[in-house]
């Protein structure tokens, strides 16, 4: 049986440059991210955000972090009694177990590349830096420490946008290794066939296509709560007036052909321009 060291080295063999940039790391004697890279390339495309299955209703609802998963969770269990959730598992394994799902309605939701980008940004850097004690978001310092530990040439000090969307595009922030927040989503919403959900409704619509599922299943008209907004900040209109502005303006041309080209696929399933 091949242990976790074992897995580490299989994945450095298979990954292209990454062995070459070990090995760098090593003759010039820098251990710490020498094992960074190994820990990040053992990892593999995190596909296990949540899914909801609901017998009464015949639906399955594949969730898509950052794009108001919190919100759609909350509204569908509040008014499907049976709602099943499944945490860690694809949507393959989803339907192993629950072979009769494969018949039901299923839908998604996507973002446009650039605000979820934007928003995964925020939630990494700044609720890290600025709830750093806050005890209703040490969750939150917490999952940004594990990405700082785990992923190599993601720190703490890296702080810029551009930085980011450089990162993006490296070997290492890849979908090969991908985190669900990050994760390109026509990875996360599509079926195990590889077909898209029966209805993908996009974030910036939210409240008409929520509702459009709402109707087309039946369910009791729920209550679509606003939660997690702007990476967990309780701010006010202008706070988040503000804290927006000052998102967008980090949307610079060279940002937008590194996503672009990183989510090149995501654009087209959400029927996106650039």
């Amino acid at each position: 049986m091949v242990n976790r060291r074992g897995r580490q080295l299989l994945a450095l063999a298979s990954t292209p440059g990454v062995v070459q940039d070990v090995a760098g790391a090593l003759v010039r004697g820098r251990l710490a991210p020498a094992l960074r890279m190994a820990r990040t390339v053992a990892r593999r495309a995190d596909l296990g955000a949540e899914k909801i299955v609901s017998r009464r209703y015949r639906y399955v609802w594949l969730c898509n972090p950052k794009v108001a998963s919190r919100s759609i969770k909350s509204a569908l269990c509040s008014v499907t009694p049976d709602a099943e959730e499944f945490s860690g598992m694809s949507i393959g394994e989803v339907f192993a177990v629950r072979p009769d799902a494969r018949r039901y309605h299923s839908f998604a939701f996507v973002r446009h590349p650039y605000t979820r980008a934007l928003s995964f940004y925020a939630e990494l850097h700044f609720a890290h830096k600025t709830y750093a004690e806050a005890s209703q978001v040490r969750h939150k310092k917490q999952k940004s420490n594990r990405f700082f530990t785990d992923y190599h040439g993601l720190s703490e000090t890296t702080t810029g946008f551009d930085a980011y969307c450089g990162w993006l595009a490296t070997p290492y922030g890849s979908d090969a290794f991908a985190d669900r927040h990050y994760l390109s989503q026509h990875l996360q919403v599509r079926l195990e066939d590889g077909r898209l959900p029966t209805f993908v409704g996009r974030f910036e619509t939210l409240d008409q296509d929520f509702e459009r599922v709402v109707r087309d299943l039946g369910l009791p008209k729920p209550k679509l709560p606003v939660l997690n907004t702007m990476a967990g900040w309780q701010a006010g209109p202008v706070a988040l007036r503000t804290a927006r502005a000052a998102m967008s303006e980090r949307l610079t041309e060279d940002n937008k052909t590194l996503l672009r080209k990183r989510y090149a696929e995501d654009f087209e399933v959400g029927g996106y321009t650039p």
